[in-house]
């Protein structure tokens, strides 16, 4: 006697125990904390939302390097960087996209 352990499309299955991908109240609006508990718990459906979420908003968290670096150390001064400014204006961070310095060398101009 075999069991087929593969998941259909839409379902998730645990043994022999079939899991409807489906929204766990209808109406309700879930916040992503939620969403991630629920997803932690093995919802199909709260796995696909959080997904979503992270496609939508991931961009949001990245920097668009609209800044220069100020850096006249730095062997890349000048070029594209986002500069990260503490409350008072002072320069916390110069991101470079795949790498960064600190304050220390970095000069505010």
């Amino acid at each position: 006697m075999s069991t087929n352990n593969t998941p259909s499309t839409g379902s998730l299955q645990r043994g022999s125990a079939t899991i409807a991908a489906q929204h766990p109240q209808r109406g309700r609006r879930y916040s992503i904390e939620e969403l991630e508990a629920l997803a932690h718990e093995g919802n199909a459906w709260a796995m696909g939302k959080v997904d979503e979420w992270e496609q939508r908003f991931a961009n949001d968290y990245a920097g668009d390097l609209s800044d220069t670096c100020p850096d006249e150390d730095c062997e890349h001064f000048g070029e594209s960087v986002n500069v990260l400014y503490g409350e008072r204006g002072t320069v916390l961070e110069v991101d470079h996209g795949t790498w960064s310095h600190y304050p220390a060398i970095a000069k505010a101009s």
